[in-house]
């Protein structure tokens, strides 16, 4: 007998004014502390608010807060000189774009009373920016300052510390400014497979890990997320997206393809929630998964398009997957059986 279908429902999720990362971290790292004498892990942490992604080193404290319509999310880490005090300051931005003001304007009140050692262009996404960099006047202080305009929003980067903590961690400031991202769909990676009819975008960060199929008949694919967080050992954990593709007899529906998959889904997977999505053009379901290593929260949305099904199962430690979920609706909001165009 066919496993009945669980009753559908609509999600209700309240969005957060921020994603509390590093209290996720903390669950998985046991030690806190960041050892200055060689490069500090980096964890990519991303803020559902800003929808802006960025790699801050382990054991970084995090607090938000609003101005004049600006969201922002403040790291501070510890002092190389004394470790018990905060010796640097991260401050990542986003907001409306202000009307008719430079971007020089803009960076002259975090500036003032500060030497310009130098400026550079700077590019967000193919967007044209700038950087700042510069130091207090009795050289205590070094700081530098990134803004871009993209679209309709500007975003930025802001660092301040003492400089002798500030020069300990510039290999990691220089993985900031590298790795800042703007996490929408319009700024993703476009991946297309013809043959399989498969197209969609991910984060620039996630990367391809494996790709096989069988012309005309299956194919699989699967990319890997960027580190998300720390296992106690130092090891990085991270999530997965794996994608099958597979032909299905004529006249298959979403439904009977579904309740198929759920009748071989096994005991070990455990329904959390059930919806459909895209007014009905995709089921999406998350399961607890329990191993001997880890528990774990799964993703998979189910599409039947023309003569091929589609499977897309994301896969997360439990401890994080509530804080990346808006970036995982992200992507799946640009699955499609149609090619996807390139963006910038």
């Amino acid at each position: 007998m066919p496993t009945a279908k669980p009753k559908t429902k609509t999600r209700t999720r309240s969005t957060p004014t921020s994603v509390l990362w590093f209290a996720g971290v903390a669950l998985l790292n046991i030690s806190n502390g960041c050892d200055l004498r060689s490069r500090p892990a980096l964890v990519t942490v991303y803020n559902s608010t800003t929808k802006v992604t960025v790699p801050i080193p382990r054991g970084w404290q995090s607090e938000t807060a609003e101005q004049a319509g600006f969201q922002m999310q403040i790291f501070t880490g510890p002092s190389v000189d004394v470790p018990e005090r905060p010796g640097i300051r991260v401050q990542v931005m986003a907001g409306p774009l202000p009307e008719e003001k430079m971007l020089d304007d803009i960076a002259s009140r975090y500036t003032e009373n500060h030497t310009i050692s130098h400026e550079q262009g700077y590019s967000l996404h193919g967007f044209a920016g700038k950087s700042w960099f510069f130091v207090s006047n009795d050289g205590a202080e070094r700081s530098q300052l990134m803004l871009t305009p993209v679209e309709d929003k500007l975003y930025g980067l802001y660092v301040r510390g003492e400089t002798p903590t500030v020069e300990a961690y510039e290999p990691a400031i220089d993985a900031m400014w590298e790795e800042f991202a703007v996490e929408e769909a319009l700024f993703f990676e476009s991946f297309e497979k013809t043959d399989a009819g498969l197209a969609f975008k991910h984060p620039r960060s996630w990367l391809r890990t494996a790709s096989l199929g069988e012309t005309g008949k299956a194919y699989f694919v699967s990319f890997r997320s960027p580190p998300v967080a720390l296992e106690s050992d130092g090891s990085t954990i991270h999530a997965t997206l794996e994608i099958n593709v597979n032909t299905v007899s004529p006249g298959t529906t979403l439904e009977r393809f579904y309740l198929e998959r759920v009748e071989i889904q096994g005991d070990r997977y455990r329904l959390l929630d059930h919806e459909t999505i895209r007014d009905g053009e995709g089921i999406s379901d998350l399961y607890h998964v329990e191993t001997q290593l880890a528990d774990y929260l799964e993703r998979t949305v189910y599409f039947v398009w023309a003569d091929k099904s589609y499977i897309f199962k994301f896969n997360a430690r439990r401890e994080i997957y509530h804080q990346i979920e808006l970036w995982i609706d992200e992507i799946i909001s640009t699955f499609g059986p149609r090619p996807v165009t390139k963006s910038n």
